[in-house]
């Protein structure tokens, strides 16, 4: 783009126009890096991803870089505000095509769910790294068990595991072993140890007086 000035010049002198330099260093490559990190950057997606120079290496979950955990929380944060959204779309969808009625949509919306896409990768490195550690800690108070701590607070404090977990996972425990009563077991009462003890005459059922 060319741009002429021009000025008006005292003692009759005809003007003169005169060609200024274009800019020094407007061609240099490290000024348009500059600003291709500066656009990177403000999109919040992480440089990596982006250069084309930097290979795309599978880790460990420790090894993820700062501005990938920073990139991965700007998406849940998205994912957030898009939520209600799509939520007021598919209502006013429903409603202007008589599908259902405005009165109708309070109970329909608890049952709406939005399954979003993940990093497989990184989140199944993050879970088998949080196992394996379960893993070891378990292994480590494995003897202690039973004499300073309980089996249930084990499976609460080192496996986090909550009631319905606990009972959920017990009973696979007994239907694999085959205690369960369609695989032929006996229903044993929770109170119960399972052993069946006869009448001793201090119950009132040995007196023979």
């Amino acid at each position: 783009m060319l741009v002429t000035y021009q000025t008006r010049r005292e003692g009759g002198r005809g003007t003169e126009i005169t060609t200024l330099p274009g800019g020094s260093n407007l061609g240099e490559i490290d000024d348009i890096v500059y600003f291709q990190r500066k656009l990177y950057r403000s999109l919040n997606v992480p440089i990596s991803r982006l250069e084309a120079e930097t290979g795309f290496s599978l880790g460990r979950s420790t090894e993820i870089t700062r501005d990938e955990l920073k990139f991965t929380k700007f998406v849940q944060r998205l994912r957030k505000k898009f939520t209600p959204l799509f939520t007021d779309v598919l209502k006013t969808q429903l409603v202007l095509k008589g599908i259902i009625s405005i009165e109708e949509w309070p109970s329909m919306k608890q049952h709406i769910q939005y399954n979003f896409l993940k990093d497989g990768h990184f989140a199944e490195l993050k879970k088998a790294e949080l196992m394996e550690d379960k893993i070891n800690q378990l292994g480590n108070i494995e003897s202690y068990i039973g004499t300073f701590f309980s089996k249930e607070w084990v499976q609460k404090n080192v496996l986090n595991m909550n009631d319905a977990q606990i009972k959920e996972m017990q009973t696979q425990i007994n239907k694999e072993a085959g205690t369960e009563i369609e695989d032929g077991g006996i229903d044993i009462p929770p109170e119960s140890d399972g052993i069946t003890r006869l009448p001793t005459d201090d119950d009132n059922g040995g007196n023979n007086e």
